[in-house]
């Protein structure tokens, strides 16, 4: 009985270690198994490392059919041409019939793409790719998701990932539960250890407002695919939310630095808050029309500042934590040349920074209170 167990068992494995995404590929041995992890990866969201893999399954056999399937998938312009134009020129002749029914979808309309995808799966019932891309669509806010993750549990990643955001956006209970949404996501590493398990996990804990355990997902799925991923946008926002209060010191800081040079008229010194490539746009106290700084240029000023003091400031970021809106009142004193009388300075203001290597200043909006007055008029 032992003996049959065991047999059983290396059957399984067998059988287990010899499935693919694609069943019957026209690629040799070392291609095959270069080809079917490109597409482990580019059906889990993971396009620059499946387009890695795939060209390394062409080095192995330049006529590898599905290698070349995933190049044309995940395609849309730019480096690797546009995917209409690919297929176009696409020589099939070599290719197994599985590959030409992918490429009989990847030909297929956005009307056309479902009918065409369940009659294709139906063909190939044992062929996971083409069962998961019929499990995907909704109706009634069903799908056929878990039916699939029931047939193909070694390909069940990219379901799973699908799955988590559904539960995210109220898709399967009409309300959204983001407890479901991680759970699920979590699943993803039960058959694919990936960044972009990570990267959802991160952004399922970035809607809740758990932005470090988002951070500390989204930093693995950085390590994983390197800092010149896509991922690293997200890192730095997450970071951010966490850093929100050094962040809003900082600001806070800059602004009262930028007062003290704005008001020695110090131009080399102001240059590191204003961006070359955007410029900035000032909306004077003097309630003349704003101007559109391009560069920054020594002015004459009509008077001297004795006292200008920034008060309850206040900062206020976007989502993404690239764009900071702060607010505070001005309480200061300048003399006009010729004169020795000075004159009370107080204005509301709101500013807009933007970071760019550097918060840098964006938009600039000055305006009189009711018991003082702003800059004065240019001549």
């Amino acid at each position: 009985m032992k003996k049959i167990y065991l047999t059983i068992g290396l059957c399984l494995i067998t059988t287990l270690a010899s499935a693919q995404w694609i069943t019957d590929m026209s690629c040799n041995n070392r291609a095959e198994k270069i080809a079917d992890k490109a597409i482990t990866h580019l059906i889990n969201v993971e396009t620059p490392i499946a387009v890695g893999m795939a060209e390394a399954a062409l080095m192995m056999d330049k006529d590898c059919g599905s290698a070349k399937l995933v190049l044309i998938n995940a395609a849309s312009s730019g480096k690797y041409g546009s995917r209409a134009a690919q297929l176009e020129k696409l020589d099939t002749k070599k290719f197994t019939e599985q590959e030409k029914a992918w490429v009989k979808l990847m030909g297929a309309s956005s009307e056309e793409f479902e009918g065409t995808v369940k009659q294709v799966a139906a063909r190939y019932p044992a062929v996971p790719l083409f069962a998961f891309w019929e499990s995907v669509s909704l109706k009634d806010g069903k799908d056929k998701l878990a039916k699939y993750i029931e047939e193909f549990p070694e390909y069940a990643s990219p379901a799973y990932n699908i799955m988590s955001y559904r539960y995210a956006d109220g898709t399967y209970e009409n309300k959204p539960d983001m407890t479901k949404a991680v759970e699920t996501a979590q699943k993803i590493f039960l058959s694919h250890d990936g960044p972009n398990a990570h990267d959802s996990i991160a952004e399922h804990y970035a809607n809740t407002g758990e932005y470090k355990k988002a951070f500390e997902h989204q930093m693995k799925a950085l390590d994983y695919a390197g800092t010149g991923s896509a991922y690293g946008y997200n890192a730095q926002m997450y970071y951010s939310h966490t850093n929100m209060a050094a962040l809003t010191d900082s600001i806070e800081a800059k602004t009262k630095l930028r007062i003290t040079y704005q008001m020695k008229n110090d131009i080399e010194n102001l240059k590191q808050f204003y961006s070359d490539k955007v410029g900035m746009i000032g909306c004077n106290s003097n309630m003349e029309p704003c101007i559109f700084y391009a560069s920054l240029e020594e002015e004459d000023a009509n008077h001297t500042w004795n006292r200008w003091d920034v008060k309850d400031l206040k900062v206020y970021f976007s989502p993404d934590m690239k764009t900071a809106l702060t607010t505070f009142n001005n309480d200061g004193e300048y003399t006009m040349k010729g004169s020795d009388s000075p004159v009370a300075y107080k204005t509301r203001a709101s500013e807009v920074w933007h970071y760019e290597n550097g918060w840098k200043l964006m938009h600039s909006n000055f305006a009189p209170l009711a018991l003082g007055s702003g800059i004065p008029k240019t001549e």
